[in-house]
């Protein structure tokens, strides 16, 4: 899979823009220290993953409506406003590369800021459309905290189990991802779908995208010159892991669990672990459940109508499952 995410959604190029104008609008503030951080903020936007398929979907199936960006909108930022108060919790001081709002400007303001970002949501919403996906919208606003405190407990008991995992990552991550497939659906005034179809497409999507970032953070050669192993620093437990752990032997088992408990932790010992875990036969098998979950989401794909858009989702799964950041 060669080509890039510009590449890839060039046939929604204007509609993007449209977005990203609506976007970039919510970032700014008559108060002016507010809007300084406001505008730090809006500089750490990441690749818009939900808005691209919330586009898409509604393309797919018919158009992309007012009511489409205000959705795209209001789901950026829930997802913006759940990461400052996370760079909170995990005690965070980069994401994408920049100092984070809790580095830079203190947690009470990165806190402050999520709450005001959850006050522009509500602004947003408008019409009786947009409020029919308040229901939405509130499962996402619930789903969000209680992944991350299942993620906590996760890490807390040193819980490797894969229902556990699977549990807390369609609470914190998938959540999102589905509501975006559905909010496509449900905004392109079209009357003739199966939200059913959508809502699985994110949800396998959804699962492929997070167990991706989960091997990245175990591929020394994917980060080069960057250090790796964020999560075992953290002490997060995910699926390249889990099943590492199933292939020990009891003791060699409570060794790793012990030295993922420890709060410092050496740069090269943690290398250590990451190179045995890609080297084992654990990898393989996330691997096959990486590849499970994408061969799903295009046979999601397949029962939508065949257009242009369609196949462009087709290209998204590719480059989701094979992107190396």
């Amino acid at each position: 899979m060669n080509k890039d995410l510009t590449q890839i959604t060039k046939c929604i190029k204007d509609e993007l823009n449209i977005f990203e104008k609506c976007f970039e609008d919510i970032f700014n503030d008559d108060y002016p220290f507010l809007n300084n951080i406001l505008s730090y903020n809006y500089s750490q936007k990441g690749k818009h993953i939900r808005p691209i398929l919330s586009i898409l979907i509604a393309k797919t199936y018919g158009d992309v409506t007012e009511n489409t960006y205000r959705a795209c909108v209001i789901l950026e930022l829930l997802h913006t406003a759940s990461l400052l108060h996370d760079d909170v919790i995990d005690d965070s001081n980069k994401r994408r590369d920049k100092e984070t709002i809790n580095s830079k400007y203190g947690d009470k303001t990165a806190i402050l800021l999520g709450d005001y970002l959850y006050g522009k949501c509500l602004s947003i919403i408008k019409t009786q459309e947009d409020f029919n996906l308040i229901p939405i919208y509130a499962k996402v606003g619930l789903n969000l905290p209680k992944g991350e405190i299942k993620e906590k407990i996760f890490s807390e008991k040193l819980d490797s189990k894969i229902e556990s995992y699977l549990s807390m990552i369609d609470d914190k991550t998938v959540a999102l991802i589905e509501a975006a497939t559905k909010i496509g659906g449900l905004t392109c005034k079209n009357s003739d779908i199966d939200i059913s179809v959508v809502g699985d497409f994110g949800v396998n999507i959804g699962r492929a995208f997070q167990i991706k970032d989960d091997i990245l953070d175990y591929s020394i050669d994917n980060k080069l010159d960057k250090e790796v192993g964020n999560d075992i620093k953290e002490k997060k437990i995910t699926i390249p892991l889990i099943y590492y752990l199933d292939s020990l032997n009891k003791n060699d088992r409570e060794d790793v669990l012990k030295f993922i408990a420890e709060d410092d932790k050496r740069q090269q010992d943690i290398n250590d672990l990451i190179v045995k875990v890609s080297n084992s036969q654990a990898m393989k098998k996330v691997e096959d459940i990486l590849n499970s979950y994408s061969n799903k989401a295009i046979e999601n794909i397949n029962l939508m109508p065949n257009n242009i858009y369609s196949e462009t989702l087709k290209d998204l799964v590719q480059y989701l499952i094979y992107r190396n950041k």
